[in-house]
């Protein structure tokens, strides 16, 4: 056959299996293709992508869609691909594995238009994040949570620790944590709870923003001599002990 190659095409097709069809024909011609007859596709996110985005082929955006990878997955390109399309974008229940920043991932996992199952591991590329965000996401899936890129945790002290101790779980749901800096957001802290999150990590603890804190005079003076708790030193001091003695009273003074 020849003299094709600058027509338009319409497609009337209702289902497509391989997006890779659609992709194919978008390079035979340099027409348009309409494609609005499809209302479910299925394929890689990078042809899906391709598809989507191609000026050639018109009558997408409300279709279901079903993403075929099953190793892994970028959560800024599943919210780019959910951009798309009114209808709902699926991802296999094979798939092993999303990459991504944790806004990018918390995005996806709590779009309604992404369907996505809820049991891959979670690999995470930022450098630093709120804690609080970081539990989000580990509300989202029952995979691990690699997050072996982080070099500062920042938040309150109870979400810092809620990451640390999912981290430091039997069934740890978190991993990778255990050596990052800490920036704690708190203006009222308890010493217990700084004492804690020092066991934690090995990094530093920035507890500058702390105007109160409040504890025992053993857990006060604790966290007053850690060397990796820092920023302490003019807050206003509550001891909770009914008795104490002097002399652990007098070190707490300085």
């Amino acid at each position: 056959i020849t003299g094709l190659g600058n027509e338009a095409v319409v497609t009337t097709d209702t289902t497509l299996a391989d997006v890779t069809a659609l992709n194919t024909l978008d390079d035979n011609t340099t027409g348009t293709v309409n494609a609005g007859s499809i209302t479910s596709v299925t394929g890689t996110l990078a042809k899906l992508l391709t598809a989507y985005g191609s000026n050639g082929i018109t009558g997408l955006g409300n279709e279901t869609i079903a993403v075929s990878d099953t190793v892994t997955l970028a959560a800024s390109d599943l919210n780019s691909l959910d951009s798309k399309t009114s209808g709902t974008v699926t991802t296999s229940t094979s798939l092993a594995t999303l990459t991504g920043t944790v806004a990018a991932l918390n995005t996806a996992y709590g779009s309604e238009g992404l369907s996505i199952d809820g049991d891959e591991a979670v690999t995470i590329t930022d450098t630093t994040v709120d804690a609080g965000d970081l539990n989000i996401l580990n509300n989202y899936t029952t995979g691990v949570i690699n997050a072996d890129s982080l070099t500062k945790l920042t938040g309150t002290i109870a979400d810092v620790n809620v990451a640390f101790a999912a981290d430091a779980a039997s069934s740890a749901t978190i991993s990778g944590l255990g050596d990052q800096a800490v920036e704690l957001t708190d203006t009222n802290v308890l010493a217990a709870d700084l004492n804690t999150l020092n066991g934690y990590t090995d990094g530093d603890i920035d507890a500058s923003t702390v105007a109160e804190i409040e504890g025992t005079v053993t857990a006060l003076n604790t966290a007053y001599d850690t060397a990796g708790i820092n920023g302490l030193g003019n807050e206003a001091v509550t001891i909770t002990d009914t008795t104490a003695a002097v002399a652990d009273l007098v070190t707490l003074d300085g």
